[in-house]
């Protein structure tokens, strides 16, 4: 999914310990859900020392997501 990687400095995430990572890239991603629609995930952020890939609740809420 990260053909195209560039890295660059995207600044820091914070995570729930408290602990920052650094953010490598941001990108926008494609989903193709079940039912055939296809979804944008924008400003999707690379940091490679997250080991999980993690959607925020919040965001999603922002941008007027029904969760």
């Amino acid at each position: 999914m990260f053909n195209s990687l560039v890295a660059k400095d995207e600044g820091i995430v914070k995570l729930v310990d408290g602990s920052a990572c650094e953010v490598i890239d941001t990108k926008t991603f494609k989903v193709t859900c079940r039912d055939g629609m296809v979804h944008a995930l924008e400003a999707v952020r690379y940091v490679p020392e997250v080991r999980y890939n993690l959607i925020s609740i919040g965001w999603l809420d922002e941008e007027g997501c029904q969760i």
